[in-house]
C-alpha cells in the first residue's frame, strides 16, 4: 500500500484550526466551547456523554512530571488500528512502538498550553498509517495536568 507523505502540520495557538476530519473538528469545537475565556478547560468539564461521539478513538494522558505522560485511556479503535494497547503505559516507554513524534507533540501541548494538531505517518504493529491527530490541553490551577486526544486514519473518516 502506498501512502502520500504529508508534512507534519501543527497548530499551536488559539486561532482557528483547519481540521479536515469532521470528528476531530467537532472535538476541537467542544473543547473550545468548554474552554470559554480560559486558556483550557479542566477534565471535570467533560462528561461521559460529551465524549461519546469519539469513544474508541480517544486518548487521555496524565502529565506525570519531568516531561513524561502516561496513557490513562487508549481507545479500543486505536488498539484495533495499531495492534497494541497503551493504557497504563508511559509514552517514553512506548517509543519503540509509536515512535518519538507523540512525545514531542505532548511536550508541545504542555509547553504552550494550547492544542496541537498533527497530520503524519504513524507506525502500527502491521504497517505505517497516515493519521490525523488532535491533542488538547486540560488544565487545573493554571497548568496542564492532562491531555485529551483523538486520532483517526486520514484516508478513512468514521461516521
Amino acid at each position: 500500500m502506498q501512502f502520500k507523505r504529508r508534512l507534519f502540520t501543527y497548530h499551536d495557538d488559539m486561532t482557528d484550526i483547519d481540521i479536515a476530519n469532521p470528528k476531530l473538528r467537532a472535538l476541537y469545537d467542544l473543547w473550545n466551547a468548554k474552554r470559554g475565556t480560559r486558556q483550557a478547560p479542566p477534565r471535570s468539564d467533560f462528561s461521559f456523554e460529551d465524549l461519546r461521539p469519539w469513544f474508541g478513538h480517544l486518548m487521555l494522558l496524565d502529565c506525570v512530571g519531568n516531561n513524561e505522560y502516561r496513557y490513562r485511556l487508549y481507545g479500543t479503535e486505536l488498539v484495533s488500528l495499531f495492534g497494541f494497547d497503551l493504557t497504563g503505559k508511559g509514552v517514553s516507554d512506548a517509543i519503540g512502538q509509536i515512535g518519538d513524534k507523540p512525545l514531542d507533540e505532548y511536550r508541545q501541548v504542555v509547553r504552550i498550553g494550547a492544542p496541537v494538531y498533527a497530520s503524519r505517518i504513524s507506525p502500527s504493529a502491521r504497517e505505517y498509517l497516515q493519521v490525523d491527530k488532535l491533542a488538547l490541553p486540560l488544565m487545573e490551577g493554571g497548568e496542564v495536568t492532562k491531555i485529551l486526544g483523538a486520532l483517526y486514519r486520514s484516508d478513512k473518516v468514521d461516521a
